[in-house]
């Protein structure tokens, strides 16, 4: 399971970096921040734990208390970003911060939480899926969200509706 991840990390990665950051930069401030928001609006498919523990992964309820309202946190906070940036409102660029911080917050509690709670059983099925390709998504549009952010600090909204 963690060479997969780690594979997707590097073709994520590859990815965001040869097709990705070039497309961005052609973009106006609303679209750039508006297209890494998008792969986070996705993150309430961390809920399908609760199908994988009853199916017999074996995960903690702090462990996953912790993911779910991490995620459902950050998928919240993309897709109320997405809605602010449609409507030209200054809380949009806001909302995108939102997400870089409660993101990276999320995973640093996540890993410290998994961390005193021995080893992750082997994810298989659907939840190997999350893990393997969409986790290492989110993981890789951090860095693409915090560009834009910063890159585009002092750039109006703008572009058409």
């Amino acid at each position: 399971m963690v060479k997969g991840l780690f594979i997707s990390l590097v073709v994520y990665s590859l990815i965001a970096i040869w097709y990705v950051a070039p497309w961005l930069k052609k973009l106006d401030k609303r679209q750039a921040l508006t297209a890494p928001l998008w792969v986070h609006v996705f993150r309430y498919l961390a809920l399908y734990l609760l199908v994988a523990r009853r199916d017999g992964y074996a995960i903690s309820d702090q462990v996953l208390n912790v993911v779910v309202i991490g995620d459902l946190t950050g998928a919240a906070l993309a897709l109320a970003g997405i809605i602010f940036l449609r409507v030209r409102s200054r809380l949009g660029p806001i909302f995108a911060a939102l997400v870089l911080i409660a993101s990276i917050t999320d995973f640093a509690v996540g890993t410290y939480v998994r961390s005193h709670h021995g080893q992750d059983p082997e994810a298989t099925g659907v939840w190997w899926l999350v893990f393997v390709f969409f986790a290492p998504l989110v993981l890789v549009s951090l860095p693409l969200l915090g560009w834009q952010l910063y890159q585009r600090r002092g750039e109006a909204l703008s572009g058409p509706k």
